[in-house]
């Protein structure tokens, strides 16, 4: 297999993992559930970073990862994709990796709301101390699967034996 290929499935896998990471990552995570039973407003956990995607973005990425996929093991594979395939794969890491950072900056915004909570729930004595949150490493992850499948496309279009 030929390793503009390679680097691009070698990216979806990554990605995958990335997505199956959780979004958000704090010390209060054992809490939640008791917390949530007490005040609806905490989560009664930390979602994956798939499972705190919208609904119609699942789908959607499904079919975006299995293009890749499709892309990267088409007959021929000894050679570099050629330059339309390799066009579409880099468009699609591009938006993947647009998807993942405006995430990652949701989920952010959802860090910094949790925490607050966290405080919250520490002054009126409910939980011991107010636990940090930050968004979790699985966003990292997510964004160099992304990278290397933008850079496995755009190996495969300089590469490319097209004309």
């Amino acid at each position: 297999m030929h390793r503009n290929r390679l680097i691009a499935l070698v990216g979806v896998i990554i990605g995958i993992i990335g997505l199956s990471l959780e979004g958000l990552t704090t010390e209060g995570k054992a809490l939640l559930p008791t917390l949530n039973a007490a005040n609806p407003a905490f989560p009664d956990g930390i979602p994956t970073i798939w499972g705190g995607l919208a609904s119609w973005a699942q789908p959607v990425l499904v079919v975006l990862i299995l293009a890749v996929i499709v892309f990267a093991v088409r007959p021929d594979r000894a050679k570099a994709m050629d330059r339309t395939s390799s066009m579409v794969v880099s468009v699609i890491g591009v938006a993947l990796l647009a998807y993942a950072v405006i995430k990652m900056l949701d989920a952010g915004d959802s860090a910094e709301g949790l925490q607050a909570a966290f405080a919250q729930a520490a002054s009126a004595g409910a939980i011991p101390a107010a636990f940090t949150v930050t968004t979790g490493f699985g966003f990292l992850i997510l964004i160099v699967g992304t990278v290397l499948v933008i850079f496995g496309g755009a190996m495969g279009f300089i590469s490319s034996d097209d004309d």
